[in-house]
């Protein structure tokens, strides 16, 4: 009797030894981005997860079979101020094209399914879906991704001027569909003003200057293959068109504002404008010097760091870059290194002088400043020596010790 009064008491103590942080996954599955029950082709479904030992993965099951892998990682401010101090509260969030037409229509149950870094599974409540898939509803769809809305295009409208200056138009296509024959993208067409002027199937070609392929659907990209795996066209559903703004306007296109519009249409030849900008057109030689522009990459804006961090980035100047200064709190720290590749940059930004390696990289020793919050400035010299605020991240320092 003794012996099993001494061994509840050291069970007890144990248990209470054990983290009250030590529970199960958990999180909330929101459905349907937008709202809903209902969807045709790929159905877009977001929600958040959170565990303390850190989320490994988030699954999104149809009627109990595995449908896909979630991307996890995404901002959620109101996740992240209710639930701070989690592995990864930074970027709770996940989201998931689900293909549809992987299914006959009618209802079926959708369930998230959590895998935490320690191996817990949990499965949040599950939600009913309807799903109605009919041909004429599956068109093409996707987006212009660069340049942003109302972005100023710039060219030589000198004809005789032998260095061109070009704007690229990209971004994605996709097509889902029930019958092989009407599943995936035929073509992509860029138009100007509601006019076609360049086509895909007919147009596409390969150009040094222009940075390569230009005019062309098919192009590898990896993170569109992440967020749709279940579409047909995802790994090569990249689009880029080349345009020469000056010769545009040498040609009669006037100066000021002009509508792009990008135009798909599947295997079955239905059509649809996936996605419409607004832009404005303007001659290099009616200008003044133009100002730097680029990112700061790293250091993400509101985290943790400790020991030596690397400041990075990109910058581009059409008259070229003299000098990339990186500030903390206002105080110059040195001259950033450039010249390092950034292929993504450089598709985007054919032409200027830096644009084979535009990236920018700073070894910044946290250990020279105090724990808390501090804040980074880029500052970039043209060689002209005209000088560009190009950005400010704020960070935290949290090195051991203080």
């Amino acid at each position: 009797m003794k012996r099993n009064v001494i061994l509840s008491v050291v069970a007890a103590v144990l248990l209470a030894s054990v983290p009250a942080w030590a529970a199960p996954p958990f999180g909330s599955f929101g459905g349907i981005v937008g709202g809903g029950n209902a969807g045709a082709g790929a159905i877009p479904l977001f929600g958040w997860a959170l565990d303390d030992n850190g989320i490994q993965a988030v699954d999104i099951l149809v009627d109990g079979v595995l449908a896909g892998r979630t991307t996890y990682g995404r901002a959620r401010a109101g996740v992240t101020a209710q639930f701070p101090g989690y592995p990864n509260s930074a970027l709770p969030g996940f989201a998931f094209q689900l293909d549809s037409t992987h299914y006959l229509n009618g209802l079926h149950t959708v369930t998230v399914r959590i895998r935490s870094l320690a191996g817990e599974v949990v499965d949040l409540p599950s939600k009913t879906f309807q799903f109605h898939n009919v041909e004429h509803n599956l068109a093409p769809f996707g987006a212009i991704e660069f340049p942003r809305a109302q972005a100023e295009l710039r060219g030589k409208c000198t004809l005789a001027n032998p260095n061109r200056r070009f704007s690229v138009v990209s971004g994605y296509a996709l097509d889902a569909g029930t019958t092989a024959d009407d599943y995936g993208i035929g073509y992509v067409e860029l138009l100007i003003d509601r006019a076609v002027w360049a086509n895909t199937k007919v147009d596409c070609r390969f150009s040094v200057p222009e940075g390569g392929y230009s005019d062309c659907y098919g192009l590898r990209r990896i993170d569109v293959e992440r967020i749709f795996p279940g579409l047909k066209d995802s790994p090569h559903s990249g689009f880029r068109f080349v345009l020469d703004v000056g010769f545009l306007m040498a040609i009669g296109y006037t100066p000021g504002s002009h509508i792009l519009t990008v135009r798909a249409g599947d295997h079955a030849n239905q059509v649809r404008n996936i996605s419409e900008i607004p832009v404005t057109f303007s001659c290099d030689e009616d200008g003044v010097n133009e100002n730097s522009f680029g990112e700061i990459d790293l250091p993400r804006n509101g985290l943790l760091y400790h020991d030596t961090i690397q400041v990075t980035g990109w910058a581009l100047d059409w008259e070229g870059i003299s000098s990339i200064k990186v500030l903390v709190d206002g105080h110059i720290l040195g001259l950033a290194t450039g010249g390092v590749a950034r292929p993504d940059i450089t598709s985007a930004y054919p032409g200027f002088p830096q644009s084979a390696a535009p990236g920018w990289q700073f070894n910044l020793d946290t250990h020279l400043f105090s724990n808390g919050e501090h804040f980074i400035d880029v500052i970039v010299r043209d060689v002209l020596g005209v000088e560009t605020y190009i950005g400010k991240r704020r960070f935290v320092i949290n090195n051991v010790g203080g």
